[in-house]
């Protein structure tokens, strides 16, 4: 039988508090690593959250209708040493929740590394939290419009969290991050590195990567 995320139970997230094993907690001088779209409808630079939501994205925290909500800020990260792929594919995951062609034009799809200029709180979702919550791991896989309002929950009772960390849906070793704008503080004066995706120098490494999660470049 296949897990079925029940909706969330606002009083049980508000009175189930996150112990410190249910917490990853990221120093300052951490790598993270973004994909974001320097054109199209809604360019993002390297160190800005989006206002604009709810999307089709699984944990934004902003409430409906979809429109601007420049008191709730997202961003959607990855890090560790798988941070790479799993940021790509993240990005070019399409609706059905496979990882489809790396598309290097539409949007301008650039990558940026950087060091955390502060330290990071987040709630692990592959923690024991979800499940003391009234949760389980379909939270991960799950209904996206489900795993907005778990996010709303989480973001309106834990006040003292920056963010989300989870293990991508897609690619089993990635390690992906949700950040609010309580972390806008982390983003440093200046990136580690940053090149659109269809950079030359990075073409190898944008070609092992599709090799690896069975995709393609177009």
């Amino acid at each position: 039988m296949s897990e079925r995320l029940l909706r969330p139970d606002a009083g049980r997230i508000r009175d189930t508090a996150p112990g410190a094993h249910d917490l990853a907690k990221l120093p300052a001088g951490a790598t993270l690593v973004r994909v974001h779209p320097l054109g199209g409808v809604h360019p993002s630079a390297w160190n800005e959250l989006r206002s604009f939501g709810p999307t089709k994205s699984r944990f934004d925290h902003q409430p409906p209708p979809r429109r601007n909500h420049p008191r709730r800020r997202i961003g959607y990260l990855t890090t560790g040493p798988t941070a790479f792929v799993a940021a790509l594919a993240e990005h070019f995951q399409d609706d059905s929740g496979r990882v489809g062609p790396f598309d290097l034009a539409i949007g301008l799809p650039t990558i940026t590394l950087f060091e955390t200029a502060e330290d990071l709180t987040l709630l692990d979702l592959d923690a024991g939290w979800v499940t003391r919550a009234g949760g389980n791991q379909a939270i991960r896989s799950g209904p996206r419009g489900v795993c907005r309002d778990w996010a709303r929950a989480i973001y309106r009772h834990h006040t003292t969290l920056h963010g989300l960390a989870f293990g991508s849906s897609v690619w089993g070793p990635g390690r992906c991050i949700v950040m609010w704008e309580r972390a806008t503080g982390v983003f440093p004066a200046a990136p580690t590195a940053t090149r659109r995706l269809d950079d030359p120098a990075l073409a190898p490494a944008v070609m092992n990567a599709a090799l690896t999660l069975g995709t393609y470049v177009l």
